[in-house]
């Protein structure tokens, strides 16, 4: 007996050459043909309406939104190959097309699809040629949805502002808000209410913020553990939260004088340029993870007051990078109490180390329990003909026992740490440290 197995195209088996009306996708249940469409744009689910009566309004049960203006442009870059062409009208008038066409499908989508709830909401917004503001109101509608997690990407290089609806701010099922705005001029944020109750998690990227947001965000976000604002103008004077575990404040520029002040708070990652601010802590027992990297361009920037609420830190990076941070950090060891907890210390830095080793002694003084110390060397700094400086009487101690010792390059480059520079650095340590187990050089 002839066995024939069948092939498949489209979705549709045949046997010898013959339609056997089968069609294995189109029969799949109902959730697992969403399931598959929402690995889709939403541009694409919508067009499987054309398929057949089962696939019309398929789209319209997709719990995802992705939507990228990308799709909606007719005009791509790879038509200007030619070196003589100059296609910048045609990209400009394109792309404004591309914007009301994206606007149009957006309406219609709003209007044909059921009110059920939305899951996750993605958009993406790419502008090059032309310019002008960005209004995102379609947004509002959105939010009516109730999504649980919204991410908007918008990048332009030209002096644009967007314009951000305010039912986003009162969305009672989102948990995760992500925003990342890549333009010239920095949008004000600065909703009339903020009511989020479920928000967990709140990303902004290129934002400027105020007083009232501040205020607003911690009143009205009483779930939030997470806040990471990224190369954001900060001119608000405090971050107070009984319940945020983890906060990043990544590329930011800071106008005010800033207390941070949260118990709860477990990571902490602080990368700023102190513009015409200067920051402290208060209250940060919870500390494990730490990263700090300020920009102290002035000489009159005030004293910092970090070190003393750092006690049960398990891990510090610290980047110095300026002597006036250097300066400042070393007045803050006044403040330091034991750092107990701390098992790993990084140390980036852009001084002569070899012959000014007053901060790092300082602070191997106070870490009793240091397993781990990495140094970050700058070596065109690093003059080691000068004789070493002579250490005051407070950082005449010696560390017990380390681990482990590594040195890197700060830039990153490997292998680019020269013997003479590492052979320096041991006998500096050995002067500090009575035992080394490990020396790694990258």
């Amino acid at each position: 007996m002839n066995k024939t197995s069948p092939c498949m195209k489209n979705g549709v088996s045949f046997i010898n050459g013959n339609n056997v009306e089968v069609d294995r996708i189109g029969s799949l249940p109902d959730e697992l043909l969403t399931h598959i469409l929402s690995f889709l744009s939403t541009k694409e689910a919508v067009q499987t309406c054309v398929l057949s009566k089962r696939w019309k309004n398929k789209w319209a049960a997709v719990p995802i939104l992705n939507i990228n203006k990308m799709d909606f442009l007719e005009f791509r870059d790879d038509d200007c190959s030619g070196e003589d062409d100059d296609c910048s009208g045609d990209r400009n008038e394109e792309e404004k097309m591309a914007v009301a066409r994206f606007e149009q499908f957006m309406t219609s989508f709003l209007d044909n699809r059921a009110p059920t709830n939305l899951d996750i909401v993605r958009y993406r917004l790419h502008i090059e040629s032309f310019e002008h503001d960005v209004s995102i109101g379609w947004l509002d509608r959105v939010a009516l949805l109730m999504p649980w997690k919204i991410k908007i990407f918008i990048t332009c290089y030209r002096g644009i502002v967007v314009d951000m609806p305010d039912l986003v701010f009162s969305c009672a099922n989102l948990w995760h808000f992500s925003m990342n705005l890549s333009t010239n001029v920095k949008t004000i944020i600065k909703p009339v209410s903020l009511n989020l109750p479920s928000l967990k998690f709140l990303e902004l990227t290129g934002v400027e913020l105020h007083d009232d947001f501040a205020e607003k965000l911690f009143m009205g976000c009483p779930s939030l553990e997470r806040l990471k604002l990224c190369r954001c103008d900060l001119h608000f004077a405090g971050i107070s939260s009984k319940v945020l575990k983890g906060l990043a404040l990544i590329n930011c520029s800071l106008y005010e004088q800033m207390q941070i002040c949260c118990p709860h708070l477990v990571i902490l990652l602080m990368g700023i340029d102190l513009a015409r601010g200067a920051i402290s802590l208060k209250n940060m027992s919870s500390l494990v993870n730490v990263l700090i990297g300020l920009d102290l361009g002035d000489d009159d920037v005030p004293n910092l007051n970090l070190l003393g609420c750092l006690s049960n830190a398990a891990e510090l990076v610290l980047y110095v990078v300026t002597p006036v941070m250097k300066e400042r950090l070393e007045k803050d060891m006044r403040n330091c109490i034991n750092l107990n907890n701390l098992k790993k210390l990084v140390m980036g830095v852009r001084w002569d180390m070899c012959s000014d080793f007053y901060l790092i002694a300082c602070l191997l003084k106070h870490s009793p329990n240091l397993k781990e110390l990495e140094l970050l060397l700058d070596e065109s700094l690093c003059l080691m003909q000068k004789p070493q400086q002579e250490v005051s009487g407070d950082v005449v101690f010696q560390h017990e026992y380390l681990e482990t010792v590594k040195m890197y390059d700060l830039y990153g480059t490997v292998g680019e740490l020269s013997m003479e520079l590492v052979t320096a650095m041991m006998k500096t340590l050995d002067s500090y440290v009575k035992k080394i187990g490990n020396c790694v050089i990258f």
